[in-house]
C-alpha cells in the first residue's frame, strides 16, 4: 500500500443536448402573429390638433362672452372673434378626420391612425358646433346692444 493519497475520480461528463422535438412548449415559435398597423396617418394628428384648437377657442369665446354678459364688459366682439376660427378649425378638423379614416380603411390595415382620426372628426364636429352656437349668440348680443330691444 503506499502512502499517496487517491485521486478522486473525474465528474461524469454532461448530459446529451435534448432534441428539439422534446423542448418544453414555452420556448417554441409562437406562430403567425396579427399584422401590426403601419405608420399612423399624418391627416388623423392634423384632425385631432385644428379640432382641439377649434374646440379650446370655442370653449374661451364662451367663457368671455359669459365674462362680458354678465359683468357688462365691453368684450362681447370678442365672442365673435374667436367664434369664426372654431368653426373653420373645427371643420377642418372633422374633414380632415374623415379623410384620414377614409384613407386607413382603403391601406387594408398598413396605416394606423383610425382611432386619431374617429376623435379628431369627433372634437371637429363638436367645436363647429359650439363655435356656431357661439358665433350666432355673439351677434344676436352685439345687435342688441347696438339697436336695443326688437320692437314687439
Amino acid at each position: 500500500m503506499s502512502a499517496e493519497p487517491q485521486k478522486p475520480a473525474p465528474p461524469p461528463p454532461p448530459p446529451p443536448p435534448v432534441p428539439p422535438h422534446q423542448i418544453a412548449p414555452y420556448y417554441r415559435y409562437p406562430g403567425p402573429q396579427a399584422p401590426q398597423p403601419g405608420p399612423a396617418d399624418g391627416r388623423a394628428l392634423a384632425a385631432l390638433l385644428t379640432g382641439s384648437i377649434g374646440l379650446i377657442l370655442a370653449l374661451t369665446a364662451i367663457l368671455f362672452g359669459a365674462t362680458a354678459y354678465l359683468f357688462g364688459i365691453d368684450y362681447l366682439l370678442l365672442g365673435l372673434l374667436l367664434g369664426v376660427p372654431a368653426m373653420v378649425l373645427g371643420s377642418l378638423g372633422y374633414f380632415l378626420g374623415r379623410s384620414s379614416r377614409e384613407r386607413s380603411k382603403e391601406s387594408q390595415a398598413t396605416m394606423g391612425g383610425r382611432g386619431t382620426a374617429s376623435t379628431g372628426l369627433a372634437i371637429g364636429v363638436a367645436a363647429t358646433a359650439i363655435g356656431a352656437t357661439v358665433t350666432v349668440v355673439a351677434i344676436v348680443l352685439y345687435l342688441v346692444a347696438v339697436f336695443g330691444e326688437p320692437p314687439v
